[in-house]
């Protein structure tokens, strides 16, 4: 009975959300253990092996890792210095031509020139991915980011802190074959999972968190005392150590579709919240160019005392956002590639100068910034220290 009810709700859970994302973005829609499965998945089935990705070298060590796992050849182009998304005014047509597909990022929503690369996709066939694990909600000439691509990519991780993604696609044959090898290489949790997962969302609803927490810990512990405990694999392989291939649990998918449910009280306050840290911060942020809305995962501000302040906020325990030091092309050195003249410059100092700040961290982490008059003289000598150095790159342009 409680077997049937799960799956009952799963399914209804499953095509709730499926549903969202089809009206919001692309018609082809399928769940993914992970966004970056769902990056791994989409290069193995779509490219072939040894064929060139264009991607930036801002970005996370785990997109790197899946298209690694896939069996296609990162390429590494040039930057904005503005947003640390792809400079598009210096991809050449020979590295375009020799390229099968092009990654945009979308580093924490703020979008790449997504009108010119679809341009450029089209021109020279390129499978466009959009990677929108950073994208709560990003609208280009009023268009949704997620809708340009060829495929899009979405985190729950990121934007809900549960596992689990999305897979859009535009074309229906590449949603099935995506789909097909979603299920070939994708797990179901097993049904004592399902259950417990189950049981406990009900008794949160019902009851408390520390009652839930309390049961859950004399759960383990009786199923390990007798004897049935198991005790995850030894990592063996990239897929076991880097890419969940499980599928969210019926409790995950609950939870997420509640969030969906609520998406605009969620988006509204987020922007509000974002725009009093922006207009409080005497911090510089990325210029997002191509953008009409942007709703940020973190708020991009540039300090040349990136450092010390990252060092104050952690002190605080205010949590910090992703810093992508180093840049991918000095992680990955053997197995990837970069365009020629790739001005490393402007990419180490993007990545020693951003600081990227979560909304909702956003009261803290004005404390700490007008903490004392020493830092406020930081922070002022840190925009024209920092517009200098913008200024410099660009005129050895």
């Amino acid at each position: 009975m409680l077997d049937h009810q799960i799956e009952s709700t799963r399914q209804e859970a499953v095509e709730a959300i499926l549903r969202h994302y089809r009206n919001w973005y692309l018609p082809h829609v399928m769940l993914t253990p992970s966004a970056r499965f769902g990056l791994y998945i989409t290069a193995k089935t779509l490219l072939s092996r040894g064929d060139r990705v264009l991607v930036s070298p801002i970005t996370c060590r785990t997109v790197i890792d899946a298209l690694l796992e896939a069996g296609v050849v990162p390429v590494f182009v040039d930057i904005e210095l503005s947003t640390g998304n792809i400079d598009v005014s210096r991809l050449s047509k020979s590295v375009l031509n020799n390229a099968r597909a092009i990654i945009t990022t979308n580093l924490y929503g703020s979008p790449d020139a997504i009108r010119d690369l679809r341009f450029m996709a089209n021109t020279h066939k390129l499978l466009l991915i959009e990677d929108c694990a950073h994208v709560l909600r990003t609208r280009v000439e009023t268009r949704e980011l997620g809708t340009f691509g060829d495929v899009s990519v979405f985190s729950f991780k990121k934007h809900f802190d549960e596992v689990g993604g999305i897979i859009c696609a535009r074309d229906a044959a590449h949603g099935t074959r995506i789909q097909g090898r979603l299920i070939a290489e994708g797990t179901m949790p097993s049904a004592q999972e399902e259950r417990l997962r189950f049981c406990q969302y009900r008794l949160m609803k019902a009851t408390s968190p520390s009652i839930v927490r309390r049961l859950s810990a004399v759960y383990r512990h009786l199923v390990k005392v007798g004897g049935h405990h198991q005790n995850a694999e030894p990592a063996r392989d990239f897929r076991s150590t880097i890419l969940n291939t499980t599928f969210p649990t019926i409790a995950a998918l609950l939870r997420v579709l509640e969030f969906l449910r609520r998406r605009e009280q969620l988006i509204a306050a987020r922007t509000a919240a974002a725009r009093t840290l922006i207009a409080r911060c005497p911090l510089p942020m990325t210029n997002g160019r191509y953008n009409d809305d942007v709703v940020y995962l973190a708020v991009p501000f540039f300090s040349s005392n990136r450092d010390a302040v990252v060092g104050k906020l952690r002190a605080r325990g205010i949590p910090m956002y992703f810093l992508y030091t180093p840049p991918m092309n000095v992680l990955f050195p053997d197995r990837t590639y970069s365009v020629p003249n790739l001005d490393q410059d402007r990419i180490d100092h993007w990545c020693r100068h951003i600081l990227p700040v979560p909304p909702q961290c956003g009261e803290q982490f004005l404390e700490v910034i007008h903490q004392s008059s020493a830092l406020g003289k930081t922070c002022c000598a840190t925009i024209a220290d920092t517009r200098h150095q913008s200024q410099i790159l660009a005129s050895n342009r």
